[in-house]
């Protein structure tokens, strides 16, 4: 008799210290959902972790791990109104996204850069005025500046020297 209800006072604490346990977690995860100006929710199984505005509940970012391995490699950022205006790529995973696209208004690709050597700063910058017409910056050199500039005009490139655009 005396081992049963020693054994039931043991349940009874571990019942109780598990439950104060759960409940500490559950504050702790609430404040990491909640922010001063966006408020944060995992969607399609948490492989999305999406933020919201708390000003007018609109989309404010998303974060993809198509692969669940704790890396998003895909992340979106939206306007105010909630609409995309980037969206970055990590292609292959090592925490750096290597492609970015921007977007206008109407939800048009209006450019685009690339991180060729995964420095967190981009080599090349595009903007697309439409299918057939871009403008290219391109830092050959991997020190942050940007060395060339090409016109793109119906698959015809115009190579242009920025040392030589500003010349007097």
């Amino acid at each position: 008799m005396k081992l049963k209800e020693t054994l039931i006072i043991l349940l009874s604490i571990t019942s109780i210290g598990l439950g104060i346990y759960s409940f500490k977690l559950n504050k702790e995860v609430s404040l990491l959902m909640d922010a001063k100006n966006f408020t944060f929710k995992w969607i399609n199984n948490y492989e999305i972790l999406t933020s919201y505005w708390k000003e007018n509940n609109k989309i404010a970012n998303q974060f993809f791990d198509v692969n669940f391995d704790y890396n998003y490699e895909i992340a979106r950022v939206y306007t105010t109104y909630g609409k995309v205006y980037q969206t970055c790529f990590d292609r292959n995973e090592n925490g750096v996204y290597e492609k970015t696209d921007c977007y206008n208004s109407a939800g048009d690709k209006v450019g685009y850069s690339l991180d060729n050597d995964e420095d967190g700063v981009p080599e090349e910058f595009v903007l697309i005025y439409d299918s057939k017409k871009e403008l290219k910056f391109i830092d050959s050199n991997f020190d942050g500046k940007f060395e060339k500039v090409i016109i793109i005009n119906n698959n015809n490139e115009t190579e242009l020297s920025i040392k030589k655009m500003f010349e007097e």
